[in-house]
């Protein structure tokens, strides 16, 4: 069998690849010449060098491919909406396009919670009807547009189509949320919106590989969405908690309330609207609602039954094992 695996320089999709490998699958990857490939340079894979906004490049990429792990998107969740639209939307398209003109079977889509936007009631195991233009958060709304339109485009050039609602995703290489998270307890930095215990969805990263995986392989399972969660509750305290005791480290806990820290993420909003510059902005009304105010729990009752998904990693084991890398990294 052959994959195509985008995003493969990134975060879940090198777990991805890494794991297709080990399996002994044949794995290409569309990757651009900008692209740091330090994940992956170990790995026997094929590299076509493009864009999942140059379609051309993905049909090339695409040819010869059973199965395509679409893992490439935009998480900046502070960036203006027409660029996160252009890369999740537009870019999802066009992977269902070239997935069409060479005969792919099956694409396996990362998609995200935050089609339900934040706080958003959940569907019955993935099954509620997605409403993108009554999301207001930017981030939240392209990811509800790209798995609408991907569903759609599926449907439409026969394709089978499976999309993947992980929560937050952490563990080794993810230099977002796991990065910062160490680097704060690292350097003493640990701010917390309210108390800090806010429960959010949370699933180390190689659990979410071994669904890529089932989902690629399962028959009946086209069309369908699937909400993940990892196998305990998860807070920002806790997660900090947890980091310190892995780095030896005291953490000087810094609260703030929920109003001033959404006063602070708007005032960044607005900087990035006026600039359009997003980078190295951390602070977010996504971030704050998501770490601020507890967010519903998923049903994963249709994830167990038609994928058997059973997520292993507890939080304390996923925290050491995410330590063992940022301790590496710290020290190259």
């Amino acid at each position: 069998m052959t994959s195509l695996v985008t995003g493969a320089t990134g975060f879940l999709g090198s777990h991805v690849a890494e794991r297709l490998c080990q399996q002994g699958e044949h794995v290409k990857i569309l990757v651009r010449k900008t692209s740091n490939l330090s994940a992956i340079k170990h790995l026997p894979i094929d590299i076509t060098y493009g864009d999942i906004l140059d379609v051309d490049s993905i049909i090339k990429a695409a040819a010869g491919v059973d199965t395509i792990f679409h893992c490439a998107g935009s998480v900046e969740h502070i960036a203006r909406y027409n660029k996160l639209y252009e890369t999740n939307v537009v870019g999802t398209k066009n992977i269902t396009t070239a997935a069409a003109k060479n005969g792919v079977k099956r694409i396996v889509y990362a998609s995200s919670l935050g089609v339900y936007g934040m706080n958003g009631e959940r569907g019955n195991d993935g099954s509620k009807e997605l409403k993108p233009s009554k999301i207001k958060d930017n981030y939240c709304r392209s990811k509800a547009e790209a798995e609408k339109i991907f569903f759609q485009k599926c449907a439409e050039l026969n394709i089978e189509g499976v999309a993947l609602r992980p929560g937050v995703i952490y563990g080794p290489r993810d230099y977002t949320a796991s990065y910062y998270w160490f680097k704060a307890v690292d350097e003493d930095e640990t701010a917390l919106v309210g108390d800090g215990t806010a429960r959010f969805p949370l699933i180390y990263v190689l659990d979410l590989v071994d669904v890529f995986i089932d989902a690629s392989q399962r028959s009946g399972i086209s069309g369908n969405a699937y909400d993940l969660d990892g196998p305990d509750t998860a807070s920002l305290k806790r997660i900090y908690d947890l980091i310190a005791r892995e780095l030896g480290k005291n953490p000087n806990y810094r609260y703030y309330s929920y109003p001033v820290s959404m006063f602070f993420a708007r005032l960044n909003r607005l900087k990035v609207a006026l600039t359009g510059n997003a980078r190295d902005v951390t602070v977010s009304p996504f971030v704050v609602r998501l770490f601020g105010i507890d967010q519903p729990k998923p049903n994963c009752r249709k994830s167990q039954e038609d994928l058997g998904f059973s997520p292993r990693t507890k939080l304390e084991e996923g925290i050491a094992k995410t330590a063992e890398w940022y301790k590496k990294l710290k020290n190259s």
